[in-house]
């Protein structure tokens, strides 16, 4: 069996601090991940990673067993964190730049996520990038989602 996500705690902040990446994340999400987590990690109680929603497509009964079981759990969809304060959940989509797809991809999430967790409180939606424009960051706003951007720094002290 495949793991669904990957869960800590807030005791685990450090530890995730020091990580270099994240699983199933890229490197470059992995660093906008960390400033977040830097800026805005004590703030929650539980981090879920990877976390699968959604149902995917359906394997090939022909297929061999492990390779319907990968099907089945990369077809779903892939929220990239998912943040807890007490029993309030934040979704966040990690990316390089921010772009209004972000915005379906977040809306995407909630639906599919409160699917499978009937009950649970409306979640928070959040993005994080390096980058993005005043449009894009206007108009997330405009439709709930959080925005926060992290702009790269050399090692200096100095924004690339």
């Amino acid at each position: 069996m495949i793991e669904n996500g990957y869960s800590y705690g807030s005791s685990d902040l450090a530890l995730l601090l020091i990580k270099r990446s994240y699983n199933e994340l890229t490197d470059r999400e992995s660093v906008v991940i960390r400033a977040f987590l830097e800026a805005r990690g004590a703030l929650y109680d539980r981090f879920e990673f990877s976390l699968r929603v959604g149902t995917g497509i359906a394997p090939d009964p022909e297929h061999l067993p492990g390779v319907q079981a990968n099907t089945a759990h990369s077809s779903r969809k892939r929220i990239d964190i998912l943040l807890w304060q007490g029993d309030q959940p934040t979704i966040v989509e990690a990316k390089e730049r921010i772009t209004p797809a972000v915005l379906g991809q977040l809306l995407t999430y909630r639906h599919l996520l409160l699917e499978d967790r009937p009950g649970i409180k409306e979640p928070i939606l959040t993005a994080i990038g390096r980058y993005s424009d005043d449009d894009t960051i206007r108009v997330l706003q405009a439709g709930g989602v959080n925005v926060y951007t992290y702009t790269p720094d050399d090692g200096t002290g100095s924004a690339l």
